[in-house]
């Protein structure tokens, strides 16, 4: 049977009324789908026909979830936060960025990376999808981040505020500047050859002074 049509101009029922109970098993293959098709086909070239194809759902399933494209890739990229995997302390900030550019490097080569990097010129145009960015993934890495600075900092390895410092952007600016700009190869051994030859010995300059 096929799914029942809306017809326009009616209002789409929100994910967070009542009605039957969502069944998870749906909205993951929904968001999988997602993540393929915002890769190969981009914000603008993604249709609710293709996606309900791709999940192998009818699309009145998804329209009982979500009302509109935007808010469907709004709530799947707060989810992508909790997809990330933050490494763990190593006990030393070379062997910590080591992890930190690492992840780096498998994000711009996952499904993930593909989406936010297919959703990046629509983010201009897309308030929602910006506030959605920064407000999930983006703050679970910068939050990791942060207290991966903070460590170093407590264990005498580098002086206060170098976290907010260009000197730290360097970390990943030239890994995102291959994935989004030159399309050079991104992968470990290159995040390697950056930290040793480019972010070790900037930060070598940066530590504090012996007493």
């Amino acid at each position: 049977m096929k799914p029942m049509a809306v017809p326009p101009g009616t209002e789409r029922p929100s994910p967070h009324r009542g009605g039957r109970p969502r069944d998870p098993s749906r909205d993951e293959a929904i968001r999988a789908a997602l993540l393929r098709l915002l890769g190969e086909v981009g914000y603008g070239g993604l249709t609710m026909d293709a996606l309900a194809e791709e999940a192998g759902v009818g699309k009145a399933t998804i329209y009982r979830r979500w009302r509109t494209k935007q808010d469907l890739i709004v709530d799947s990229i707060s989810e992508l936060g909790s997809l990330l995997t933050v490494p763990p302390d190593t006990g030393s900030l070379g062997e910590d960025l080591r992890q930190f550019m690492h992840l780096v490097v498998d994000i711009t080569r996952s499904p993930i990376g593909a989406m936010l990097q297919s959703l990046l010129s629509a983010m201009h145009h897309h308030p929602e999808l910006r506030v959605a960015y920064r407000t999930g993934p983006l703050t679970v890495w910068r939050t990791a981040y942060a207290q991966m600075w903070a460590r170093a900092e407590a264990r005498g390895e580098v002086t206060p505020g170098l976290a907010s410092s260009p000197m730290a952007e360097t970390t990943s600016a030239l890994i995102v500047q291959r994935w989004l700009l030159t399309g050079e190869p991104v992968d470990q051994e290159y995040a390697d050859r950056v930290l040793d030859t480019v972010v070790m010995p900037l930060l070598r300059h940066a530590r504090p002074a012996q007493p």
